[in-house]
């Protein structure tokens, strides 16, 4: 293929060319400069971020994962566009560029996955607990407030129709990963700002709904530590891992705490199963190094702040054995007992998109109980079934044990390196998530429901592909 040659009048001495191009540049500095310095600042990363994703949807949906995951609540509300947050906004960017490549490119051909049925199935659900919800007379502006986190969803199809295996496998995990990296680099720089580091006896727990990523990129760099560590090496991985595993402990999640402990149990059976794992002790001993790894960093973090990470973890644990020492987990108790009890009035349709609840939740600043009106729990499947009934959590069910289901049937006929490590990680990734489930709703209830749909997506495409290469043999 022969390359056309540029046109005349571009060339390094065509003075009239430079001039346009200083102009054009000064105008972009200056003009936002008029109205808002705040403006003036973002547009040299929106059109740097705009070139990187223009007509292509892969790069577009790598764009809205990162942004999705690394940048604050605060600043996501601050950059609202026309009421839709930044990640609406990617959102729709990648679908307008969709459409363009489906019908310019694909000649409208679809694109299956055997997760379609089951996704459609959810989405319609969720649109029918919309008319749940007007009928209950919901206010509208809550409804449309709550349905928008379960549409996020609709990215699955997104990704099963324009991102192609190699990409899903590799690319997508890796953006997964720096994007905890960064996460993990903002917890970390908060919790030095806000503890005494003269007397170091002031603990401050960072807890931020973005930290949801944290076990889930820990978890992938696990995948890749035991499947292939050769591909990135094992101590670009050890630098990857402790930063984001210091954030992770910093976050004293109970709930995400067990969530990778299931995680990293399954990825530890998985790896022992199958894999050709000669020596299985070998993959005990590497998970419980990288944890004692991990502790050994929390340790020389700790003396060298002097906050007592330790004991407040150790404080929060105890929790586990006597729930009645924490006053939050009263308060949760509260709301879950209020939830069942108006499960129980509509169970098979649920009380739609827009319910909300009226429940004792302890003020800490008061230090009393106060009633507040909440439309959200800290239970996916309770929430669930509050919001969609059975038939919500049976979508959601179906959906969920499809993409499972193809996780693991990927890593058993997994014949490369690479298609091995994603399906291990992603199949860890999501007992884990379907475990932190219990008592978190981040899945279907938040930005985060995006990051869900893309990664159910990604485990679709790889799963579609056939087999190659010699496959494993797993044990019976």
């Amino acid at each position: 293929m022969t390359v056309a040659p540029p046109a005349e009048w571009v060339r390094p001495d065509n003075n009239l060319l430079l001039v346009g191009v200083c102009t054009v540049l000064a105008m972009l500095v200056a003009g936002p400069a008029l109205f808002s310095i705040k403006l003036m600042s973002l547009v040299g990363p929106a059109l740097l971020l705009a070139c990187f994703a223009l007509f292509s949807v892969r790069r577009t949906l790598i764009l809205l994962l990162v942004a999705n995951i690394v940048l604050p609540a605060k600043i996501l509300m601050k950059l609202r566009l026309a009421g839709l947050q930044p990640q609406e906004t990617i959102f729709l960017v990648a679908v307008g560029f969709a459409l363009v490549d489906l019908v310019y490119r694909q000649r409208l051909a679809v694109k299956r996955t055997e997760a379609d049925v089951p996704a459609l199935a959810f989405l319609l659900v969720t649109l029918g607990s919309v008319a749940v919800g007007l009928l209950d007379g919901n206010p509208v502006t809550v409804i449309l407030r709550d349905v928008r986190f379960p549409l996020y969803y609709g990215v699955f199809f997104l990704v099963t129709s324009f991102v192609d295996a190699r990409s899903a496998r590799q690319q997508f995990p890796l953006a997964i990963v720096l994007a905890g990296l960064v996460v993990s680099g903002e917890y970390i720089l908060e919790f030095m700002g806000a503890i005494d580091l003269s007397t170091g006896t002031r603990f401050f727990r960072v807890a931020r709904l973005h930290g949801v990523v944290l076990p889930i990129a820990l978890l992938l760099l696990m995948a890749q530590f035991l499947y292939d560590p050769k591909r990135y090496g094992r101590w670009p991985l050890v630098a990857l891992f402790l930063p984001i595993g210091l954030a992770f402990v910093l976050t004293v999640g109970r709930g995400m705490w067990v969530a990778f402990g299931v995680g990293l149990l399954t990825l530890a059976w998985l790896h022992h199963r199958g894999g050709g794992n000669r020596h299985p002790w070998r993959t005990a001993v590497l998970a419980v190094s990288l944890v004692l790894v991990l502790g050994g960093t929390v340790f020389l973090f700790q003396r060298f702040t002097g906050a007592a990470v330790g004991a407040h973890a150790l404080e929060r644990s105890r929790t586990f054995v006597d729930y009645q020492r924490d006053i939050h987990v009263l308060g949760r108790l509260f709301s879950y007992s209020t939830a069942l009890e108006t499960i129980a009035e509509q169970p098979l349709l649920g009380h739609g998109q827009g319910a909300t609840l009226t429940f004792p939740v302890f003020n800490a600043e008061t230090s009393r109980f106060e009633m507040w009106t909440v439309w959200t729990l800290d239970s996916l499947y309770l929430m669930l079934l509050w919001k969609m009934g059975i038939v919500g959590l049976v979508a959601a069910a179906w959906l969920a044990l499809r993409i499972l289901k193809l996780s693991y049937r990927t890593l058993i006929r997994a014949g490369d390196a690479s298609t091995r490590v994603f399906a291990a990680g992603t199949t860890a990734v999501l007992v884990a998530m379907y475990t932190f489930g219990l008592s978190d709703g981040s899945m279907i209830h938040g930005r985060f429901a995006l990051v869900f749909g893309a990664l159910f997506g990604l485990v679709a495409v790889v799963a579609r592909e056939p087999a190659t290469g010699a496959q494993p043999q797993l044990k019976a």
